[in-house]
């Protein structure tokens, strides 16, 4: 055989190699074991969707129906892709639309995780400084449940009042006759501390005992009729490892609504802003 021969038979040999290795293998990622119209699904990324479920599902994700039932998900996933991408949804606007609000939000997202709340944080002392400088905050706390009747006129009060005391349902006579927007309610006030209310209103809540209802009040608004549906009593809150947390969370809002409005304000001095209020329909 000649040189030139010899050439010929070893390309065409390397080609055959190429051609069966491509078959066997190449194009194939390591690991595969699910491939939909050519993508494949490796072992790695069967273990990455695991990993997305539930702490309460790790036990069940062990065995191997559950994962096999995983993977058929993820194959289903990559059904609906093909069928869309082949249905040309990946070129319609929609979709660039939403795929440009979603890279947005991102950056939006990943801006303030770097700019702010990295920037952000609270000491120990901080926390323990804020519970010892409000006292108030933290003292026993009594809360006061309570429905109202408001009419305008004193005559009307008295009306009401009557009617009360000839067995009247409150909430069914709140929802016809009080003017305040709590009438849809039935009166209902919900949960109130002192210092809430307006002083004439209050002192007469906090004096009424639990399932009485009150003679007429007088405040700027009109007449009021109370009805003490509940009190309870919240006990002064020690300084525990939760109460630091639920400081320390409260602390890390401020500081991080602070950062923006900062942060914000500097980036509006810094680039080049344009505004017609006028344009708004």
């Amino acid at each position: 055989m000649n040189s030139k021969a010899k050439s010929v038979s070893l390309l065409s040999l390397l080609l055959c190699s190429m051609l069966m290795f491509g078959f066997l293998g190449f194009g194939e990622k390591k690991g595969t074991i699910a491939k939909v119209d050519g993508e494949c699904i490796t072992q790695d990324d069967l273990q990455a969707r695991l990993k997305t479920f539930p702490p309460q599902y790790a036990a069940a994700l062990q065995q191997k129906e559950n994962k096999i039932k995983v993977l058929d998900q993820m194959i289903d996933e990559k059904l609906v892709i093909v069928a869309a991408k082949k249905a040309g949804i990946a070129k319609s606007k929609d979709y660039k639309d939403q795929i440009e609000a979603a890279e947005n939000q991102l950056l939006v997202n990943m801006f303030v995780r770097e700019k702010i709340d990295k920037n952000a944080t609270v000491s120990d002392a901080e926390v323990a400084s804020f519970y010892q400088k409000n006292p108030n905050q933290f003292k026993e706390l009594e809360q006061r449940h309570a429905a109202h009747i408001l009419v305008k006129t004193e005559a009307e009060a008295i009306e009401v009042l009557k009617a009360l005391k000839n067995g009247a349902d409150f909430g069914a006579l709140a929802k016809t006759k009080s003017t305040d927007p709590s009438a849809a309610n039935g009166g209902d006030l919900g949960w109130f501390a002192r210092g809430q209310l307006v002083p004439a209103f209050e002192k007469a809540a906090f004096e009424l005992a639990k399932g009485k209802t009150s003679g007429i009040i007088k405040t700027q608004f009109g007449f009021h009729i109370i009805k003490m549906i509940d009190i309870q009593v919240r006990p002064k809150v020690d300084f525990t490892p939760q109460t630091a947390q639920q400081i320390k969370d409260a602390l890390l809002g401020e500081k991080k609504r602070a950062l923006t409005t900062e942060y914000l304000g500097k980036l509006r001095k810094e680039i080049k802003i344009k505004k017609d209020v006028a344009k708004i329909n």
